[in-house]
């Protein structure tokens, strides 16, 4: 058993946690479909209008013969949907965090300041953890290379081939980047939910807050997500089969990958939030945190 008296001796429990996410996630299933349903909708819509009928290039295509996307073309695409994220993050976020609030579905999608913070506190985390990571990497790549140059010229000179070659060394480097700079934002992702409900929380508390658990948050997140990703992945590459040069498959094929994206998110959300209020218990002994409100 984990002893939540003592802050410094906390883990999270993998396995219940997750199971927590899952019972969670079925058990607003009504509430996911009613929240999820307009940005979707909405989303799908924007999306086959702006590149079938306006032209916008959408980058995630595959480029034949055409020109690349532009900044332009990622700025109209993307960032509503990074908007409608926001509403949606904040909402699911007090969907499970304030278990006595009722909101209907507009107020949760309604604009107001807290999803503004909620979008500073996302973009500095984000930079944040692309930051960090950045250095070690950049560290990594330049050893990296340099080590499989001398190996290269060793091999050439006893005509052997080299042991490691580049586009092998970038995947790995670029695997280990990916992961890393996911471990770190997770880690501070715990400041949103805090955001969410309005708990008065700054970045280094919330930090200070995982200590102990970052993998642990890590597996949650991952495990929360895993299974819709591999569903998602298998039904996007029988429904990218289809052919989408009608308007009509378009907005299907558009439809079915934005509802899947959104119960991905759903499914992420819901395992920091609870991460967050499991790892609230081990704090509430902790002088630090005293006489917050939140703790009462």
């Amino acid at each position: 058993m984990y002893n939540t008296t003592d802050p410094e001796e906390f883990r999270l429990p993998i396995r219940d946690t997750l199971l927590d996410v899952f019972k969670f996630l079925w058990t607003v299933r009504r509430d996911l479909l009613l929240m999820a349903a307009i940005p979707v909708v909405g989303l799908t819509i924007y999306q086959v209008v702006m590149i079938d009928l306006l032209g916008v290039i959408d980058p995630a295509a595959p480029i034949v013969g055409g020109a690349p996307a532009t900044f332009s073309d990622v700025a109209i695409l993307y960032l509503p949907s990074l908007v409608l994220y926001i509403m949606f993050a904040v909402a699911w976020h007090r969907r499970y965090l304030m278990h006595g609030e009722s909101s209907t579905v507009w107020s949760a999608l309604r604009w107001d300041p807290r999803k503004l913070k909620f979008l500073w506190h996302f973009l500095l985390i984000a930079m944040i953890a692309g930051a960090v990571v950045a250095v070690p990497i950049v560290i990594l790549t330049i050893f990296g290379v340099v080590l499989n140059f001398a190996a290269a010229a060793a091999a050439t000179a006893t005509e052997v081939s080299p042991p490691v070659d580049v586009n092998t060394l970038s995947s790995i480097i670029g695997m280990a980047a990916g992961v890393m700079t996911m471990i770190v934002y997770l880690r501070l992702s715990l400041w949103l939910p805090a955001t969410a409900v309005d708990a008065p929380f700054s970045l280094l508390e919330s930090w200070r807050l995982g200590r102990g658990n970052s993998l642990r948050i890590f597996i949650v997140a991952c495990g929360a997500e895993i299974g819709l990703w591999v569903f998602a992945m298998i039904l996007s590459f029988a429904v990218g089969s289809l052919p989408t040069s009608s308007i009509t498959m378009h907005l299907i094929v558009a439809l079915i990958e934005n509802a899947l994206a959104y119960a991905v998110l759903a499914a992420g959300i819901a395992a920091i939030s609870i991460c967050y209020e499991r790892l609230l218990a081990r704090i509430a002994n902790d002088p630090m945190y005293s006489g917050m409100p939140f703790m009462d």
